[in-house]
C-alpha cells in the first residue's frame, strides 16, 4: 500500500516538471544547495550501517559527503550505483565520505543482497522516516553533497550525469 502511494507521489512531481530542482525545493520549504556560508546546514542523523554500527553525519564534519538516497527495487537508483562507486574508489582516500542511504522499508536481506550483487563497498545506511522528512525525500535517487563544514552545496534530484557529480565533488575536495 506505501509503495501505491509513494508510486503516486512520483507521478506528482513527475507532473511539476517545469519547476527546477532549486525551485521544487524552495516550494517544499526543505534543505536546498546553496554557495558558501549562504549554504544551509545539512540536517544531522544517526543511522544504522550494514555491519550494525551507527554514523553520525555531524561527526563527519571536514569531510566532503555524498549522500546517496535509494531504494533496491528503484531501477534508476541501481543504475547510479556504478557511478558513485567509481566516485568512492577515486575519491575515498582523498577526502570524499560516500553514504547510501536506502530507503527500503523491509528488512537487511534485500539490501544486502543488492549491494553485494552490485559491488557497493561504501558504506550503506538504513533510512528512517526522520532523516526523509529532514531531507524531504520525494523521489529517489537524490544526491546531496555537503562540505567540509557541514553544509549542503548540490542537491541532485533522480538520475544525474556521473561526470556532473564528480565536478562538483573535485570543486569542494
Amino acid at each position: 500500500m506505501k509503495r501505491v502511494g509513494f508510486f503516486l507521489l512520483i507521478l506528482t512531481l513527475l507532473s511539476a516538471a517545469g519547476c527546477t530542482k532549486n525551485e521544487q525545493q524552495k516550494q517544499q520549504g526543505g534543505p536546498q544547495a546553496g554557495q558558501g556560508a549562504d549554504s544551509p546546514i545539512a540536517p544531522d542523523f544517526r543511522l544504522q550501517d550494514l555491519a550494525g554500527g551507527t554514523v553520525r553525519l555531524a561527526d563527519l564534519k571536514g569531510k566532503v559527503v555524498l549522500l546517496d538516497f535509494w531504494a533496491t527495487w528503484c531501477p534508476p537508483c541501481r543504475a547510479a550505483i556504478p557511478g558513485i562507486e567509481r566516485l568512492h574508489k577515486t575519491y575515498g582516500q582523498k577526502g570524499l565520505v560516500v553514504l547510501g542511504v536506502s530507503v527500503d522499508e523491509g528488512g537487511w536481506d534485500d539490501v544486502k543482497a543488492v549491494g553485494k550483487q552490485l559491488g557497493i563497498s561504501y558504506r550503506i545506511l538504513k533510512g528512517d522516516e526522520d532523516v526523509q522528512t529532514k531531507y524531504l525525500i520525494r523521489a529517489i535517487p537524490t544526491v546531496y553533497l555537503v562540505n567540509k563544514e557541514g553544509r549542503i552545496t548540490s542537491l541532485f534530484m533522480g538520475a544525474e550525469d556521473e561526470r556532473t557529480i564528480e565536478e562538483e565533488v573535485r570543486k569542494l575536495l
